[in-house]
């Protein structure tokens, strides 16, 4: 990454974790005494890392917004794939990976749990308990402050850390965009969904969205492929208050005083750390190359149609 020419005061961290990570690479680079070996072997990861990366032919054929994301993120991947190495992290990367053995993350047919969901979710929304739930983005994130890394990365690292899934009303679609109401906040957002699914007026979606970067773009990218809730007994308006029953039957359950800080709070974090992950597993119904449909709500086990499956 491109460093910035300002001189800026040493980043230590937002939290334990960011700062445990810091201060073991300060104490590496102070270290005059290096192994080549060790050096070229780094190297060697850091550019097997990187063919991971989509090409530049891959991205020209994406939405400009969706481009940028993608590669934000597959260049924040790598990243998390190097200092999560370090013994510090391994809060986080230990239950990442016991996730990843629980669900295979890998879509439909072999696992409701598709890759862009669980990337992100593992990214952005697994972290530590505490006042300061640090996630492999923010310590990635912060390292790279630390490293005095290109803003530019920075500030979009920062705008995917922000997001959560959130559970949408879809209002209609105008050419390529589809327009969405997210429940509980009632806040409308015009989007693109470069899986390919248009969706139809009334359905509900769970779904993450990342927001526009520049002023020039009035729009946002549903990034993970969508989920559609419901099932085929049920209209609309009856999934759309199945899941504000679902909000008020479960805000309480929340530290938050307040029902949109609540629903955020439920919808990034879970009422537990696999909730979400869980819900997704045993709520599958059926799917398409670019859609995923579940049925049933994460508090009523019986609803859902892998219930069987529910673990302890």
């Amino acid at each position: 990454m491109k460093k910035n020419k300002k001189v800026q005061k040493r980043f230590t961290g937002r939290g334990p974790i960011a700062r445990k990570l810091i201060e073991s690479a300060a104490t590496q680079l102070k270290n005059k005494i290096t192994h080549i070996q060790q050096w070229q072997e780094g190297k060697f990861t850091a550019e097997q890392y990187q063919k991971s990366i989509v090409s530049e032919k891959q991205l020209s054929d994406l939405d400009p917004l969706h481009a940028l994301y993608m590669y934000a993120q597959n260049q924040l991947s790598v990243l998390i794939e190097q200092v999560g190495q370090f013994p510090s992290l391994e809060k986080l990367t230990a239950p990442y990976a016991h996730a990843v053995d629980e669900y295979l993350p890998s879509g439909p047919p072999s696992s409701p749990i598709t890759k862009s969901y669980f990337t992100c979710w593992g990214a952005f929304d697994l972290s530590t308990q505490g006042a300061k739930k640090e996630t492999l983005c923010t310590v990635a994130t912060d390292f790279c402050k630390f490293i005095n890394a290109d803003n530019s990365y920075i500030d979009i690292f920062e705008k995917m850390q922000s997001s959560s899934m959130g559970i949408y009303k879809h209002l209609g679609q105008s050419g390529k965009f589809i327009n969405l109401k997210e429940l509980v906040t009632n806040k409308e957002i015009k989007v693109i969904c470069p899986s390919g699914y248009n969706g139809r007026s009334g359905e509900i979606w769970l779904a993450r969205i990342f927001p526009a970067l520049f002023d020039h773009i009035d729009y946002s990218v549903v990034f993970t492929t969508p989920y559609v809730l419901g099932n085929q007994n049920q209209d609309d308006h009856q999934v759309e208050k199945n899941w504000l029953d679902f909000f008020e039957r479960n805000m309480k359950n929340t530290k938050q005083k307040q029902s949109v800080a609540s629903y955020n709070e439920i919808m990034k974090y879970g009422l537990s750390t696999n909730y979400w992950n869980e819900y997704i597993f045993l709520a599958y119904k059926n799917f398409q190359p670019n859609v995923v449909f579940l049925e049933g709500m994460p508090d009523i086990k019986s609803s859902l149609p892998l219930h069987e499956l529910a673990r302890d």
